[in-house]
């Protein structure tokens, strides 16, 4: 089941210390996982629905990067990683992104296409940044996650 899948992604990901909602339990074919949001249970909007102040694009794509990188590291790339799979919680100092939807995670090494996918992840994210006005190099990205995934060869 896909969903068992994804829970499996999200205790690795999180005892990796990624940014993923904590993965709660599984019943039957039903994932619970941590709330991501305000605490008078406002949930955190998906990056895409946010303009966030052009103070913090640099930090949020620092958080972002690390975020990919550490997911190289593992060997693996989100697969259809997106302002949309991307939760925004609290604001200023305290704002971080939160990577949600992972049943397609791609072993960016073992797959014939996974360089593809990875490449389509950076690219979907630099674009989300460089339109909101902080430009990112997508090649130099790129080109970190893909040595970041080969290292461990």
């Amino acid at each position: 089941l896909w969903a068992f899948a994804e829970f499996e992604t999200l205790v690795r990901l999180w005892h990796e210390g990624l940014p993923v909602p904590y993965p709660v339990q599984m019943s039957d074919d039903e994932m619970l996982m941590e709330f991501i949001g305000s605490p008078d249970g406002q949930a955190a909007p998906r990056l895409a629905q946010t303009r966030p102040d052009p103070a913090m694009l640099p930090v949020l794509f620092e958080q972002l990067r690390e975020a990919m990188l550490r997911l190289a590291e593992l060997g693996w790339a989100h697969g259809d990683l997106s302002p949309y799979n991307v939760l925004l919680e609290g604001e200023g100092d305290a704002a971080r992104l939160v990577i949600i939807d992972w049943p397609q995670v791609v072993d960016v090494i073992g797959n014939p296409h996974g360089p593809e996918f990875l490449e389509r992840d950076t690219r979907n994210m630099c674009d989300w940044f460089t339109r909101r006005g902080y430009a990112v190099d997508e090649g130099l990205l790129f080109g970190d996650l893909i040595a970041a995934a080969t290292s461990r060869w």
